[in-house]
């Protein structure tokens, strides 16, 4: 009954060894955090460890992607470190082709009121139109962008 048993590749992790992890809260931003957490730990307890919502996260381990399925199953060894990158929401794309269209209407809408005749020597009417060409090409893209991201059902 007091046999000894033996497990192969079995691995004894000592107390003090930890695992790197490095986390950009934003794909924009090269700013990253470095945590030091406690070594064979699951990627799923790692993310719990530092305080992230495991939703939309990309975690790899030396440039290996884990999917988020095998989270859970997959332990990280103290030579490794772990980076987790957060992916931008569904609004994201819309937001940045917002910016691009506010200011593709700042650059053109003065450009394009040189294209009007009787308008260049006077200040004001010069004035209104760059404001409603500005305000056209805010409106056009605006309305573009939202059909282009509209989420459609099946059938649909």
């Amino acid at each position: 009954m007091n046999q000894l048993v033996t497990i192969d590749n079995g691995e004894v992790l000592l107390p003090d060894e930890v695992v790197n992890v490095y986390i950009r809260r934003s794909p924009l931003r090269q700013q990253r955090e470095h945590v030091a957490v406690p070594a064979g730990l699951s990627i799923e307890e790692i993310i719990a460890c530092c305080g992230l919502e495991p939703l939309r996260l990309h975690v790899s381990i030396a440039g290996h992607v884990i999917e988020q399925r095998n989270w859970a199953r997959v332990r990280v060894k103290p030579s490794f470190s772990v980076a987790i990158v957060k992916v931008p929401g569904k609004g994201a794309l819309r937001a940045i082709a917002g910016l691009v269209v506010a200011l593709v209407a700042a650059v053109a809408a003065p450009w394009l009121v040189t294209f009007l005749p009787g308008i260049t020597g006077l200040s004001t009417a010069a004035s209104v139109a760059t404001g409603l060409i500005g305000a056209g090409i805010s409106l056009g893209g605006s309305l573009t962008v939202g059909s282009l991201s509209v989420i459609r059902g099946p059938g649909i």
